[in-house]
């Protein structure tokens, strides 16, 4: 049974910490391409450098790029189209071949910038601007001039002289009252019926009728 083949796909990221320009030139100067030929990788599709090679050359050019600041991924060759999602083998971080410990964290001292000079993006250029016709006034007055304050206009509302009536009396003036007519109830023919009595005649009643009851 042969040996697995291994095939070294790019996506267009870069190792976090690095700049696209220099890992564009150091790939450049890996694969001595021009700079046309460099930016075709970065288009964030899955592209193979290397193909159909053992797990140890995989191995040893996957360091090589993740330490120029290109980071790529191996996949089985029998399993890595180019137009496919890639299966990457598990990722082992690059070390230099001189590194003998784990690096030292240091903690900064407050206020210090943390990026290089080199990585600080530049600073704008200062902006003039001509103050000579400002001026300040005294602490104390008005800071506005007379001619730019607004007369205030005041409102002329009318109140009438309202008083207030004593409990009980009335709030309606005689000249505001309405006569109303008188209505004439002829009362003498009126008579009150006994309690329990029937209040309607016979001839007044309403007819109900009854349905006989139908046997079974």
């Amino acid at each position: 049974m042969s040996a697995p083949e291994f095939d070294i796909i790019f996506r267009g990221d870069i190792v976090f910490g690095h700049q696209l320009a220099e890992v564009k030139l150091k790939l450049q100067q890996l694969f001595k391409a021009d700079a046309a030929k460099i930016d075709s990788l970065f288009t964030g599709r899955p592209v193979p450098l290397k193909r159909n090679m053992d797990e140890a050359t995989a191995l040893k050019y996957r360091d090589a790029l993740v330490k120029a600041g290109a980071m790529v991924e191996i996949c089985p060759s029998d399993k890595s189209p180019a137009n496919a999602p890639a299966k990457p083998l598990p990722i082992r971080e690059p070390r230099p071949a001189a590194e003998a410990k784990k690096p030292e964290w240091t903690l900064a001292p407050v206020g210090a910038d943390l990026l290089p000079a080199k990585e600080r993006p530049p600073q704008p250029a200062p902006v003039q601007i001509d103050i000579s016709a400002l001026s300040l006034r005294p602490a104390e007055g008005n800071l506005v001039d007379v001619s730019e304050v607004h007369e205030e206009v005041f409102a002329q509302v009318l109140v009438p002289d309202l008083g207030l009536a004593a409990v009980g009396a009335d709030l309606i003036s005689a000249d505001e009252k309405l006569e109303l007519p008188l209505v004439e109830i002829e009362l003498e023919d009126w008579t009150i019926a006994e309690a329990g009595s029937d209040l309607l005649d016979e001839d007044e009643r309403p007819i109900v009728l009854r349905l006989a009851d139908s046997g079974s």
